[in-house]
């Protein structure tokens, strides 16, 4: 198979526990991934040690970065500005370019986007301001229990916000887990998407007699690349297929205290597939 245009990189999510990300830098690095992905606030911890060349110290780009951040009180607006603010200086000095921008975690059951909607939308267009000023640039990240979920409500928000400021970040794995289909919103947002998280999701959430989802993958539902239901080539092939997407795509699985396989192993796993549809990886 020829080798693939776009390049991939791989996000650090596996490790939930900041003493053991330094661990999971030098194991996507070692693995030959391009650039990696890591929480804001992990980043800001680094920094605050004064370890603000840990990715340099493995030798791997730090390419961007998640932004969990509440986008619906309007209380708390300055607070989170500043937040991101401070957050944005910190990465783009590591040599971040990109933002991948979510919205905190929200009880979904009786929640209405639309009563939300407004603030919302003006509150990510001001970050996204913010965050060009310094240099970053903001993408939109859907995500599961999160004000932003469902098919409509991504569709709702995405055609209401500033695309000249705010571009798009699918997780391909968190849309279809959200009941959409992650090949069709590709296809239709696909001239603002600017970073993709390129996930897989094992096709079914259960959930006990409280209301907790059952995670019966050990990656909250989700899968190693190829392992789950996810249409991954289907959706490669439009991203390569059109030229003015640059990447990156950055390969995604959710870490938990029980997931069945080691870390590096799901890396591992992530890499093989990767390498067997044509993409490149570093020798370092």
């Amino acid at each position: 198979m020829s080798e693939r245009r776009l390049k991939v990189g791989h996000t650090g999510i596996l490790w939930m526990k900041h003493e053991d990300v330094e661990g999971g830098i030098k194991i996507i690095s070692d693995a030959g991934f391009n650039f990696i992905e890591l929480f804001a606030w992990t980043l800001k911890t680094f920094h605050d040690n004064g370890q603000s060349d840990i990715c340099k110290k493995y030798n791997i780009p730090l390419i961007s970065s998640y932004y969990s951040v509440d986008i619906v009180d309007p209380s708390k607006r300055a607070e989170e500005i500043a937040k991101l603010s401070e957050w944005t200086d910190i990465i783009v000095g590591m040599g971040g370019k990109f933002a991948t921008f979510g919205g905190n975690a929200v009880p979904r059951k009786g929640f209405n986007f639309n009563d939300h909607k407004k603030y919302t939308v003006d509150f990510v267009n001001e970050a996204a301001k913010i965050l060009r000023d310094k240099g970053m640039q903001l993408n939109f990240h859907p995500h599961t229990g999160t004000p932003v979920e469902t098919e409509a409500e991504i569709r709702s928000f995405m055609d209401a916000v500033d695309t000249n400021y705010v571009g798009f970040a699918p997780d391909i794995g968190q849309i279809e887990k959200g009941g959409a289909d992650p090949v069709q919103i590709t296809k239709d947002y696909l001239s603002i998407i600017k970073l993709v998280h390129f996930k897989d999701y094992c096709g079914q959430v259960d959930f006990d007699a409280d209301g907790r989802e059952i995670d019966k993958s050990g990656f909250v539902c989700y899968s190693p690349l190829g392992k789950g239901v996810v249409n991954l080539s289907g959706i490669l092939d439009i991203l390569e297929n059109y030229k003015d997407f640059t990447g990156p795509i950055m390969v995604e699985l959710d870490g938990t205290p029980n997931q069945p396989i080691s870390s590096a192993e799901a890396v591992a796993i992530n890499k093989a597939y990767m390498e067997n549809l044509g993409y490149s990886f570093v020798k370092r």
